[in-house]
């Protein structure tokens, strides 16, 4: 079983999908989890399903995009908890939209929240798990379309793949600390959340659909993520730093 008692946790994009079932993970597992998003009320949900799971996590308003959020956040994570030792970059948007109908706003969007986002997290996080001194780990959460192409998807793959350059570069930057602060980027396939079911529609056809594409036949739940970013946040993975785990159900290798 993952240990995790006595650690800090902060999880970004939090208050739902793969987010909330990260919380609750490391929540099971012991950590203090800060968990941050925009919305407020599925924020608190989160908090009341940790909470219903024996775990502790407090919800914090959080704008990823926004340097002055992130130093605000980490610092309400150390004063409250006394330090940072994980940090999971989850937020994310996603874009289904052709090239010549991708405009500039659009791209920009994207690129403000899963590359701009991800980034300050892993600058801000590393600081501050360097600063407690115990060493840790960064999760991001990047995509299999950051590893592969994918049509009608251009900015969002090429969001995710600045995603996956950017942790090697952030792993061999943590690598130099004593202990190390370790960065590696995790990459779902097709997982049944609402960043799925908001644009396709939650249709028990269609998730079947999606299942009978994928090598192991079973659509993608946040819990499998969840397992595995508890994996690379602990130290059954301690000697695991700039990797890219991909969890796809084998979609990846088709």
């Amino acid at each position: 079983m993952v240990n995790l008692t006595g650690k800090t946790a902060l999880v970004t994009g939090g208050n739902r999908g793969i987010g909330r079932a990260a919380a609750i993970a490391l929540a099971k597992a012991g950590a203090n989890v800060v968990v941050t998003g925009r919305d407020a009320a599925a924020g608190a949900e989160t908090e009341r399903q940790v909470a219903a799971s024996g775990g502790t996590a407090v919800f914090v308003p959080h704008d990823v995009t926004s340097e002055e959020d992130w130093a605000r956040v980490v610092d309400a994570a150390v004063t409250r908890f006394g330090g940072l030792d994980i940090v999971v970059n989850n937020a994310g948007a996603f874009l289904l939209k052709g090239t010549a109908e991708t405009t500039e706003a659009d791209w920009d969007s994207i690129f403000d929240i899963n590359a701009t986002g991800t980034w300050l997290g892993v600058k801000h996080g590393m600081a501050a798990i360097a600063k407690t001194g115990r060493g840790g780990a960064i999760v991001n959460v990047s995509s299999l379309m950051g590893l592969v192409g994918f049509p009608q998807n251009a900015a969002y793959c090429a969001s995710k793949g600045a995603v996956t350059g950017m942790t090697k570069s952030a792993a061999l930057e943590g690598a130099a600390y004593t202990p190390p602060v370790r960065v590696n980027s995790l990459h779902p396939g097709v997982i049944w959340t609402e960043m799925i079911t908001s644009q396709f529609g939650d249709d028990k056809a269609l998730s079947d659909h999606f299942a009978s594409e994928t090598p192991l036949k079973i659509i993608g739940l946040p819990e499998y993520m969840a397992d595995a970013i508890l994996f690379l946040a602990s130290d059954e993975s301690s000697y695991v730093t700039g990797a890219a785990l991909t969890v796809d159900g084998g979609r990846g290798a088709d």
